[in-house]
């Protein structure tokens, strides 16, 4: 029985569940914006959350600095510097393209790094025409 168990399983194995997050995040933060159904927008929200907090983290201001200082033997710098680059490979680890993880590191952060959480939008798009499943628009704010 799976009463009040969390998540949804989308009608998939977990490998194909996985496999189909992972997608729609790399193309909701390629283009800001994608239509799916419901369900899976909901599924992906709070991973994309997720993803622009870890680069909003990651992210680093002076990279140029921070490399002297953490070259002259600055422990802080290197600390920092190892943070920034575990949360890259994080990152990198669960998106599928490299370029979408450069953006969400040198264009998504950035832009997000006043707010507090809540980087996406579902707005409901009307119901598809061949099987009646409720479809929604996700979107970067």
């Amino acid at each position: 029985m799976r009463h009040r168990l969390p998540g949804n399983r989308l009608g998939r194995p977990a490998d194909q569940r996985k496999a189909v997050l992972r997608a729609l995040a790399t193309e909701l933060l390629r283009h800001d914006e994608i239509v799916t159904t419901l369900a899976k927008a909901k599924a992906v929200r709070p991973e994309v959350e997720r993803l622009i907090t870890k680069g909003k983290k990651g992210m680093i201001a002076d990279h140029a600095g921070l490399t002297e200082k953490s070259k002259a033997g600055d422990a802080d710098a290197q600390k920092e510097l190892a943070r920034a680059v575990h949360l890259r490979r994080q990152v990198a680890g669960y998106l599928y393209d490299g370029e979408v993880v450069k953006r969400v590191f040198n264009e998504i952060a950035p832009r997000y790094k006043e707010r507090p959480g809540g980087y996406t939008r579902i707005l409901k798009a009307g119901i598809r025409r061949g099987d009646a499943t409720q479809m929604a628009i996700i979107q970067l704010v």
